[in-house]
């Protein structure tokens, strides 16, 4: 009985495949759009959710207020640490160890061309900690003793300048001579592959600012605990600096804050995406209406052989379904299509931190989403088709 209720719909809509491709249309631009959005916030969730567990869960983050501000909100001052704050943080029940940051905007030169890229300034054992991300394609790492040797980021060294930079080469920052002894891996961002990792004292003589840090990373000594420890060195601060104009962030809280960010945005784009859902909604339940109409007589002769009231409902209601469910397959596939458009687009221009991510459940979740809508907007067609009486629809013309 169930595949009569198909054939039945298969039928009535390819005698009319113009109108049926138009009503199609409508389902297919709106979930191949909420295809597109959803893989895209699923996709970024999980690449910042599988960098974040690289840094690892023990990280403590401390920044002056106002250093990663957007533009949201008044303008904060940013006060860097001293190394007096940082030796204070070190000696704390529940830290591991702490280690200085320093970081500026600068003029790179090479073959006299410029480029203006980000200069961090470290110690031998960020980049331990950061190990994870800082992986050597050739060369090797600056130690803290180096006062003229850097390693950069694989873009700076092979998407920004006309030539690439090699090992041994030896460039320009802000004016100073400095030789490239080791090349990164590709991080997968934009900022982070085109940085500068200079040792920390000779990025703070380059700058004029010895002793001058601009956040520290602290490691907690048990995982467990990384809350404590950073409440912890949150009241210690306060009292040492008279006041609140830093922040503190676990490793956690960069997570809970980007996936809350994300998910907003994921569910507002879905949403304002389902407003095209609902337009091919109201398309198919007009292109229901007419097909009742149009099929009136066909209605009489059913109910007049026998066909009872609930037969012709669920008629016009698999019928709506079934439009509604090759617009979701065909949605889908040009939403899969146009996610893989944009991960390459993406990654091409900000790095493979950025992709899309289709899945088994946001695949069968739409399609079953496509068909509910469908079916939904055929009940009142459905429901007309039903009630109309066999005398009455044999003698319309």
């Amino acid at each position: 009985m169930v595949v009569e209720y198909f054939e039945f719909a298969f039928k009535s809509i390819t005698q009319q495949k113009a109108r049926a491709a138009l009503t199609l249309l409508g389902m297919v631009i709106g979930i191949a759009v909420i295809v597109a959005l959803i893989s895209l916030g699923s996709g970024m969730q999980a690449s910042i959710g599988d960098n974040l567990e690289k840094v690892g869960a023990d990280r403590i983050n401390i920044f002056p207020a106002g250093l990663l501000s957007s533009g949201m909100g008044p303008p904060q001052e940013s006060v860097p640490f001293t190394i007096k704050e940082l030796n204070e943080i070190e000696r704390l029940p529940g830290v591991k160890d702490a280690q200085p940051y320093f970081f500026r905007s600068g003029e790179v030169k090479f073959h006299n061309e410029v480029a203006f890229v980000n200069i961090g300034g470290g110690t031998q054992e960020i980049l331990e900690i950061y190990s994870s991300f800082y992986n050597l394609k050739e060369g090797r790492y600056v130690k803290d003793i180096d006062d003229r040797a850097v390693n950069i980021g694989i873009r700076l060294a092979e998407d920004t300048f006309e030539r690439d930079i090699r090992v041994g080469d030896f460039i320009e920052v802000n004016g100073k001579k400095f030789e490239v002894v080791g090349i990164f891996t590709e991080i997968g961002n934009q900022q982070d592959d085109t940085t500068v990792y200079i040792p920390i004292y000779a990025g703070q003589d380059l700058y004029d600012a010895r002793g001058e840090i601009s956040m520290m990373i602290a490691t907690a000594e048990d995982e467990r605990k990384v809350k404590i420890t950073a409440d912890r060195i949150e009241e210690r601060l306060k009292k040492l600096r008279g006041g609140k104009d830093f922040e503190v962030a676990t490793t956690a809280d960069f997570a809970d804050q980007i996936n809350q960010v994300l998910g907003i945005l994921t569910f507002v784009l879905g949403g304002i995406a389902s407003i095209s859902i609902a337009v091919g909604g109201v398309i198919i339940m007009n292109t229901m209406l007419m097909s009742v109409f149009e099929r009136t007589p066909e209605i009489g002769i059913l109910k007049a052989t026998g066909a009872k009231q609930k037969t012709i409902l669920l008629l016009f209601l698999t019928e709506a379904g079934f439009v509604g469910l090759m617009g979701g397959i065909l949605g889908f596939i040009v939403g899969a299509s146009l996610s893989l458009i944009i991960d390459v687009i993406g990654t091409a221009y900000v790095g493979s931190m950025f992709q899309t991510k289709i899945t088994i459940e946001l695949m069968v979740g739409s399609i079953l989403f496509s068909f509910i809508v469908g079916a939904i907007s055929g009940l009142y067609p459905a429901w007309q088709a039903s009630k109309l009486r066999p005398i009455e629809a044999l003698r319309y013309e």
